[in-house]
């Protein structure tokens, strides 16, 4: 039985994510996109009529990630345990971070190479996970504005960690980061 239309539209999409992840976008070509899908090349204009198209189906496929395991976090009994999931998505990821860097901030930075519009549409994302960490930090007490200047130093925080990893090619940056987080996110709800 074929495939819906759906699932080859989502497999170009995760197929252009991993290739922008691991080759840069302006790298992956529309070919390379439906090769890593298993697609004809033709298809890929069926569903994405322009590079920026694609770019903003990469956007749209970090975001459902990102969502989608914030999602799965709500159901962790307490905001310190969900905060400290976040950091756990970094070190399960850590091979690839040290190889690749973060998969949100070096496709981010990618697309906005790219577009300044893509870059922006990626920094949603960012936007919507520092959100996310806020609303955790208000759960634990904190006021609006001291939920969110936490929110965006463990978001900072992480990303530089991952950066470092990427640039010493070294996973410690990113281990000793993540300790040091979960110990001021356990000591944020006393």
């Amino acid at each position: 039985m074929p495939r819906p239309a759906t699932d080859k539209r989502e497999r170009l999409a995760d197929a252009a994510l991993d290739l922008a992840y691991r080759r840069g976008f302006a790298r992956a070509s529309i070919a390379d996109i439906a090769e890593h899908a298993g697609v004809a090349a033709g298809s890929v204009y069926y569903y994405f009529k322009t590079k920026d198209d694609v770019g903003q189906a990469v956007v749209d496929r970090l975001g459902e990630r990102y969502v989608s395991a914030t999602q799965r976090w709500r159901d962790l009994p307490t905001p310190e345990e969900r905060l400290v999931a976040l950091l756990g998505l970094y070190l399960d990821d850590a091979d690839n971070i040290r190889a690749l860097g973060c998969p949100l901030g070096s496709v981010s930075a990618e697309l906005g190479k790219h577009s300044p519009a893509l870059g922006a549409a990626a920094g949603q994302v960012f936007s919507a996970l520092i959100d996310w960490a806020a609303g955790q930090f208000v759960e634990l007490g904190f006021t609006d504005a001291a939920a969110r200047a936490r929110a965006m130093h463990l978001i900072a925080v992480i990303q530089g960690a991952a950066a470092l990893s990427n640039a010493l090619d070294s996973g410690e940056p990113l281990q000793r980061e993540a300790t040091h987080l979960e110990r001021w996110i356990r000591r944020s709800g006393d």
